[in-house]
C-alpha cells in the first residue's frame, strides 16, 4: 500500500513526518469544500440509527436486499440514488451489529468470518490544556508511546557468567516449562482480574498537536495542547465473550472519570517533567471510544473482511480492512472502498493499472500550488483556518 510505504519513509526521514497547517480539521475544511462543488452535502454532528434496506418482495430468492441509505436519529433519512452506494468506515462490528437491524441480521445473516472477530478494547482521550508555547515548555511534535512490559526478556546470569533464559515478559510465580500442582488439581477457571490504568504501567499514547502545527502560535498565543490516549479501564466498558466478542460501553460515573484523570495527569507530569501541574489550564475526558478490531489472525483470514459486502450498496471501508488505529490504515481502507464502488477487481488494479488514482491523475487536472500572499508567491501547503 502506497499510504504504508510512505509512512514507512517518513519515519526513516531526519525531517519527520508531515502535519497540514492549521491541524486535522483543515483538511476536514478542504475536504468538504470539494464535496459541497461537486454537489455532494456535509452532515455533521448527528448520529445515526440504522442503515435502510428495500425490501425483498420474492421471498425465494437468495439475493440479499439492497442497501439504500441511513436513518439518524432524529427520524431524517438519507437515501441514495438507484445505483448508490453507502461506505461505512464505522468498521465491522459497528456496522453489522449496531447498525443492521435484528430483522434484517437474523434473516439476511452477517459477513463470513464475523463471529470469530474479537473487538479491541474501547479508548479514552484525555484533554489538556498547557499555560505556555512549545519552546517554553520544551516539547517537540514527536508521539511518545508507553508499552507494557510483555516483550521484555526476564533472563539472568549464572555463577559462570553464561544467559540463562528467562520467561518473556511479567512473571506470574510459575516455572517455565513445568506444569503447576494447582493445574492439575482442580479445572475451576479463575476469574479475569479487573482492568485498570495503572501509572508507570499501561499502555498509553501522549501527542502535542499544537506543537505539530507551525501556525498554531500565531493563532492561539502561549498555550500548548496534548493528548493522552489510554485504554478503557472495567469502570468504563465491559466485555463479552461472545462470537464476536464485543465491549459494551457503561454509564461513566464522575467519580472513576475525576480518579482516571488524575492518574494520568500524574502519569504525564512524571514522563514529562518540565510541565507542572500549576501549569495545567483544562483539562477533559473523552470516552470510550470504539477503536475496531483487534490485530489476531481471524481478522485477517476470514473471507468476509473486505470491501465488498453480501448486501448490494453496502461497501466496508476504514481500517478494519489494513491495520487498525493507524493513519495510512484508514487512507488505505478508504482507496479499497472507493475502487468497490468503481467496480474495479483485482484484474483491474494488477493487470490493467486501473484504479481510482490513475482515475484521478487522469481526468483531474494538477493543482497549482503557488499562490501570491503578501505580494510574493509561496507554495500553498495549508488550507485556510476557518474557526
Amino acid at each position: 500500500m502506497a499510504a504504508h510505504i510512505s509512512n514507512l519513509c517518513a519515519m526513516t526521514s531526519l525531517e519527520g513526518m508531515s502535519y497540514p497547517v492549521g491541524g486535522p480539521r483543515s483538511l476536514c475544511h478542504a475536504l468538504a469544500s470539494t464535496i459541497e462543488q461537486c454537489g455532494g452535502r456535509v452532515v455533521t454532528g448527528v448520529t445515526l440509527q440504522e442503515l435502510l434496506f428495500e425490501k425483498n418482495n420474492d421471498i425465494n430468492t437468495k439475493v440479499h436486499p439492497k442497501c439504500k441509505g441511513i436513518r439518524l436519529e432524529n427520524g431524517m433519512e438519507v437515501t441514495t440514488k438507484s445505483d448508490g452506494s453507502v461506505i461505512s468506515c464505522l468498521g465491522f462490528i459497528p456496522t453489522f451489529l449496531h447498525l443492521l437491524s435484528p430483522d434484517v441480521r437474523t434473516t439476511e445473516g452477517v459477513p463470513p468470518g464475523l463471529p470469530a472477530l474479537s473487538e479491541r478494547r474501547p479508548l479514552m482521550k484525555i484533554l489538556i490544556g498547557i499555560k505556555g508555547s512549545k519552546e517554553d515548555l520544551n516539547l517537540t511534535g514527536a508521539d511518545w508511546y508507553r508499552l507494557p512490559n510483555a516483550t521484555v526478556p526476564r533472563d539472568e546470569l549464572d555463577a559462570n557468567g553464561q544467559v540463562q533464559f528467562g520467561t518473556i515478559g511479567v512473571s506470574d510465580g510459575s516455572k517455565r516449562g513445568k506444569k503447576s500442582k494447582a493445574s492439575t488439581s482442580t479445572t475451576t477457571k479463575a476469574s479475569p482480574s479487573r482492568r485498570k490504568f495503572t501509572t508507570g504501567i499501561s499502555w498509553m499514547k501522549v501527542s502535542f498537536p499544537s506543537a505539530k502545527d507551525p501556525s498554531w502560535k500565531e493563532r492561539h498565543g502561549d498555550i500548548t495542547t496534548c493528548v493522552v490516549t489510554v485504554e478503557a479501564d472495567d469502570d468504563f466498558v465491559k466485555m463479552f465473550d461472545t462470537k464476536p466478542q464485543v465491549f459494551s460501553i457503561l454509564k461513566k460515573s464522575p467519580g472513576d472519570v475525576e480518579r482516571l484523570r488524575d492518574r494520568v495527569l500524574k502519569d504525564l507530569i512524571d514522563n514529562f517533567p518540565q510541565i507542572q501541574r500549576e501549569n495545567v489550564d483544562s483539562i477533559a475526558v473523552c470516552g470510550p471510544i470504539r477503536a475496531g478490531l483487534t490485530h489476531d489472525p481471524p481478522k485477517f483470514a476470514i473471507t468476509g473482511n473486505r470491501p465488498i459486502t453480501s448486501y448490494p450498496g453496502l461497501i466496508i471501508g476504514g481500517s478494519d480492512l489494513t491495520v487498525g488505529d493507524s493513519f495510512s490504515g484508514s487512507i488505505a481502507g478508504a482507496w479499497l472502498a472507493v475502487n468497490a464502488v468503481m467496480g474495479y477487481s483485482f484484474i483491474d488494479q494488477l493487470y490493467l493499472r486501473k484504479n481510482i488514482t490513475s482515475d484521478l491523475r487522469q481526468f483531474l487536472d494538477e493543482p497549482n500550488m503557488a499562490v501570491e500572499r503578501n505580494g510574493e508567491i509561496v507554495e500553498d501547503v495549508a488550507v485556510p483556518f476557518t474557526p
